[in-house]
């Protein structure tokens, strides 16, 4: 009796220590998701940025503009691995963002509301395009 006791609380604690594990393991893997697709907002965000501040340092009007580096990022990262799993509106957002802080003084967009209409109007090409 005393033993099937022992072998009961032994295989209880080695439940317990799997399934612990099998936890953290999972949780591990989240957040090495979200880094991964942390690092692609990033990644295309800069690179968006960079060829809308330079198209609008040339001289086309911000629709252009917009459009010629959408399909640009578009081509270039189309068969990046997890493009197809990236949250459109967190990449708007950081793309509006990036592109006011960086060049949105020479098309007069300022805070958050030029911010706002700028992703929104990301995410409309985005959409349209899709």
């Amino acid at each position: 009796m005393k033993q099937k006791i022992n072998q009961l609380i032994g295989s209880f604690f080695l439940f317990v220590i799997l399934s612990g594990n099998i936890f953290f393991i999972q949780t591990d893997i989240a957040y090495s998701l979200e880094a991964k697709d942390s690092n692609l907002i990033e990644k295309i965000s800069k690179d968006y940025t960079k060829k809308f501040c330079n198209s609008i340092g040339f001289g086309l009007s911000k629709e252009s503009a917009m459009n010629f580096s959408f399909s640009e990022n578009k081509e270039i990262f189309k068969n990046r691995k997890g493009i197809q799993n990236i949250d459109q509106e967190l990449l708007s957002q950081k793309i509006a963002s990036s592109v006011i802080d960086g060049c949105g003084y020479q098309l007069n967009l300022y805070g958050e509301k030029d911010i706002e209409e700028f992703a929104n109007y990301y995410l409309s090409i985005e959409l349209g395009n899709s």
